[in-house]
């Protein structure tokens, strides 16, 4: 009896041990003297792993981070869709098995409908128009419905471009064009009504999967930025793209709340004055990967076509409808405080 006692209490003491093992995995280690947390923080994205402005930013946040901290943060990047398509990213910050990640706004309203706001057409002009808004009470609303809803807290936004419309069947420079066609959106409601009512068929597919999409002809087109186009490489399947200019896309930088609380407040503070930095940084970035972008695929052989204001005007025409649709869709009173926002950038 005193054997098996034994016996026990030793495979008790084993299994301990193991589940010790296992817990050191976690984001949170010690330093080598033993007397400071230090807090590993993944941070995940679908862009490019070199020569993007996505992660180009993200080593200038790393570096910032790990040197203000003293090595008590250290940010490990995970690029090019490593950790699972923008979705399942999402997930993944929102259960806390991915601390952080960058990912643009179609996604976000699958997890809160207020965030669908931003990716309905023709809001914004340009850049100094959107982040006059966004980098304001109307964006601090919209993070504010975000962790409310989903357990994930907004840190920054950053800049994904002007979306315009690709394909590799024909020119289009009219909403007739697109007619028939099938055109990869994200998982976003807001971007397949807008399709829709441009007479194309709306085709959601992963980003880590538009590549090969174009590639084996499973769909028609899709509707990017310069950036993403060009950083992805999605230039080399494409035939033509016209400038529709029809959403004005952003990020969000995001970390999951639980643990952004389990930080102390000095990291705290860091994190966000970085994550503020970060923004900066990215939209001076993503400008210039923007323009270079427009002269990559021209030199490639991939035709261009610029829309008249009239052309133009037929497709905001067109998307009119579908913006005016989403007010009850997400909530009156902040669909009311955009348009307040809006007006008041004229």
């Amino acid at each position: 009896m005193r054997i098996f006692k034994f016996l026990l209490l030793t495979l008790t003491m084993v299994i301990l041990a193991a589940c010790g093992d296992d817990a050191s995995d976690t984001s949170i280690t010690t330093s080598a003297s033993g007397d400071e947390k230090v807090y590993t923080l993944k941070v995940a994205h679908s862009s490019a792993a070199t020569d993007d402005r996505l992660e180009n930013s993200l080593q200038e946040f790393k570096k910032s981070i790990e040197e203000r901290t003293d090595g008590r943060i250290m940010i490990e990047t995970y690029p090019n869709s490593q950790l699972g398509a923008e979705r399942e990213t999402l997930e993944g910050v929102q259960n806390g098995s991915i601390e952080m990640a960058v990912i643009s706004t179609g996604p976000f309203s699958g997890f809160s409908q207020s965030m669908m706001l931003l990716d309905l057409p023709y809001l914004f002009k340009n850049g100094e128009e959107a982040f006059g808004v966004l980098d304001g009470e109307f964006g601090d609303k919209l993070f504010e419905n975000l962790l409310a809803d989903t357990g994930m807290r907004g840190l920054a936004w950053g800049e994904n471009g002007v979306r315009h419309m690709a394909n590799n069947i024909k020119k289009i420079e009219t909403p007739a064009d697109v007619e028939g066609l099938k055109i990869r959106t994200q998982e976003n409601q807001a971007h397949m009504d807008m399709i829709k009512a441009f007479g194309g068929g709306p085709t959601p597919i992963a980003f880590n999967e538009l590549y090969s999409s174009l590639q084996q002809g499973v769909i028609d087109g899709y509707e990017n930025p310069f950036s993403l186009i060009v950083g992805m490489k999605f230039y080399e399947v494409t035939k033509y793209l016209t400038l529709t200019s029809h959403v004005y896309g952003v990020y969000g930088f995001v970390i999951n709340d639980d643990v952004y609380t389990s930080l102390p407040a000095d990291l705290q503070q860091i994190l966000e004055e970085e994550a503020d930095k970060w923004a900066v940084s990215e939209r001076e970035m993503n400008q210039e990967q923007e323009e270079k972008g427009r002269k990559v695929m021209e030199e490639y052989g991939v035709e261009i076509t610029e829309l008249t204001d009239e052309q133009y005007n037929a497709f905001r025409d067109l998307a009119m409808p579908v913006v005016e649709s989403y007010r009850d869709v997400v909530g009156a009173d902040i669909y009311d405080l955009l348009m307040e926002k809006l007006e008041a950038t004229k």
